[in-house]
């Protein structure tokens, strides 16, 4: 487009591109909608990262394309030369084992006008059609919500029939050595920052709250081990040096590792607010034990004003350290080590610099919603009777 520095390269034709709207724009098609069908075909086929509820939530899209109102807007019409076109969808995908579907199999129950109509969306995730079937109540009723967005109020209290939220993790234990503060030593705070986007993007894009629960498939567990050694390799590298020295470092690296068409910057905005709602200190909490009980000398109460900071390095702790059969017991206790030795940093940072850091990371956020806002505000095209769509409670990233 000319118009900005091209920061990426296509990893079909090479040429290079500055941002998520340039790599899906007219031009450009050719080699995007070959990059989504890449993507489908090994995200739907793979057992090793799907389970069969990623196929039934697919299956679910793919049924509410052929729904009724759909068909009324125009946006898809079953006429065709196929003598099949004008069979339901529910009709073509009877007799489908969604186990062992391949996308191949699943795209060729489409007519062309819906394969071409979901390929589509799949480009532009923030048009209207796009946003209508991801606000599905059905599909919200199957996802996920981050433990740290759950209300602080009784289980019982909670409406389960609108939103399933995830336990909070239990707290690890950090030794006392490793929560001295040193003021000369290297900040790792960004690096910090880094691992928080990190896991709440894993944490939302597979819809799993917390990643180590027993309930979680152990497909999903291996893929969200491997989205997090991707995206923050200094976890997990034994040789990396790696150092954030600036939050701007920290989103160009996030950009780079998990791919400008998985981040927008809407997505980005969404995991800057998580990052600022976990690494902010609460105000207020219960500090004191029952009389006399006696705490361990490395575990912290659950109140502790960073106890949600500290249940990140505690659920990914507990990820990491149950993969024993495939990274071997030598490397377990070495990341096991790696990550206890930053929840350590963190509990040992002064809350003004962690206060500091949920201001920026919030600020940021707050900056990129609003550059969106004036963006789909020149270009948005008014929904029907002028009437704005009411967003999904639950952000589900792709």
């Amino acid at each position: 487009c000319r118009k900005e520095t091209s920061r990426y390269t296509c990893p079909t034709c090479n040429i290079p591109y500055c941002s998520l709207a340039c790599f899906r724009s007219e031009t450009h098609a050719q080699c995007s909608e070959t990059f989504y069908r890449k993507e489908i075909a090994s995200g739907v086929s793979l057992d090793s990262s799907k389970t069969t509820q990623e196929r039934e939530k697919i299956l679910g899209i793919l049924r509410q394309l052929d729904d009724e109102s759909l068909q009324d807007n125009g946006e898809f019409s079953h006429v065709s030369d196929d003598d099949d076109d004008d069979e339901s969808l529910e009709k073509r995908l009877a007799g489908l084992e969604i186990d062992s579907a391949s996308a191949d199999e699943l795209l060729e129950r489409l007519t062309n006008k819906e394969r071409d109509t979901f390929f589509k969306l799949l480009r532009d995730p923030a048009s209207a059609l796009a946003q209508k079937l991801l606000s599905s109540t059905d599909l919200d009723k199957e996802l996920q919500a981050p433990w740290w967005d759950s209300p602080q109020v009784p289980i019982d209290d909670l409406d389960t029939t609108t939103t399933r939220y995830g336990h909070r993790p239990p707290l690890m234990e950090v030794p006392p050595g490793l929560k001295r503060w040193n003021p000369e030593s290297p900040s790792l705070l960004y690096n910090i920052c880094s691992v928080f986007i990190a896991y709440a993007y894993v944490t939302r894009h597979l819809s799993m709250s917390p990643l180590c629960s027993p309930g979680n498939s152990w497909q999903d567990r291996r893929e969200a081990r491997r989205l997090i050694a991707r995206a923050v390799p200094f976890i997990t590298d034994r040789q990396s040096k790696l150092l954030h020295v600036s939050l701007t470092d920290v989103i160009t690296d996030a950009w780079a590792r998990l791919g400008a068409g998985n981040i927008d910057s809407r997505t980005m905005a969404v995991l800057l607010g998580d990052v600022s709602q976990l690494v902010r200190p609460r105000k207020v909490v219960v500090a004191e034990d029952a009389v006399g009980e006696v705490a361990p000398a490395c575990a912290l109460p659950s109140e502790h004003p960073r106890a949600d900071a500290l249940r990140v390095f505690s659920d990914m702790d507990a990820l990491f350290n149950e993969d024993s059969t495939e990274t071997g017991e030598r490397k377990k206790n070495y990341l096991s080590m790696k990550i206890t030795f930053y929840a350590g940093h963190l509990l040992a940072t002064p809350s003004l610099l962690l206060d500091a850091l949920a201001d920026e990371t919030s600020l940021r956020s707050k900056s990129m919603n609003d550059e969106r806002k004036l963006v789909n505000k020149d270009t948005a095209i008014p929904l029907t009777g002028g009437a704005e769509r009411a967003p999904s409670k639950i952000m589900k990233l792709p």
